[in-house]
């Protein structure tokens, strides 16, 4: 995959009149377009977890209660619940979805890494090899963006979670090369949309789908 990748770069970046930038781009949002169904589906499956863990919380608060000094019955209680509503807290096909992706976007980042090695331009950026204040400064507010609209979350934990999402992202994004920044504006752009998407048109998935 890692082979057809670069292949894929290098004739985009011929279509593109030999702008790598341009070629990075396009690619990462063709792959990750490409993904677009599945993510969608994956973070439909979760926002369901979601809605059925808060719709059962009150349940399990009573069992804990009534089983805090039996502990070696609550485990069976709490799956008796789970079973009831046909629940299950480890969910095989998200978690499956999701390690399918991984090598995908493994191999995408390195054909990136690798491709940008030699620099190059790109509009503001003078070197693709080396990291840019303005492309992370654009990368971290698509972070934010993407974690305000995320769908099932609350108000209170907002906050929190877009202040989280964006110093973890600094952190990993203020030396990267910005060639591998280019990447992640496209993969963040996908992400966003994704968010918009979900609470605007999809509905949660019935909760034995």
């Amino acid at each position: 995959m890692y082979t057809i990748l670069v292949a894929m770069l290098a004739h985009l970046v011929q279509l593109f009149g030999g702008s790598l930038g341009w070629g990075i781009l396009f690619l990462s949002l063709s792959v990750r377009i490409a993904l677009l169904p599945l993510t969608i589906r994956i973070s439909r499956r979760m926002m369901r977890n979601q809605q059925i863990v808060r719709t059962l919380q009150p349940e399990l608060d009573e069992i804990k209660k009534r089983f805090e000094k039996k502990p070696e019955l609550l485990f069976g209680e709490i799956q008796k619940v789970y079973k009831k509503h046909g629940f299950s807290p480890f969910d095989l096909p998200a978690m499956l979805g999701s390690f399918v992706q991984l090598p995908v976007f493994a191999f995408i980042y390195r054909a990136v890494r690798d491709s940008v090695a030699g620099g190059g331009s790109f509009l503001w950026i003078r070197s693709l090899a080396s990291p840019d204040a303005w492309l992370t400064l654009v990368i971290l507010m698509l972070t934010g963006a993407a974690a305000y609209f995320m769908p099932n979350v609350s108000e209170s934990a907002k906050t929190t979670l877009i202040l989280i999402q964006i110093a973890v992202t600094c952190f990993i994004v203020w030396k990267l090369a910005a060639g591998l920044g280019l990447y992640w504006v496209a993969s963040s752009s996908v992400g966003l949309f994704q968010n918009l998407w979900l609470r605007w048109k999809i509905q949660p998935m019935p909760a034995r789908a």
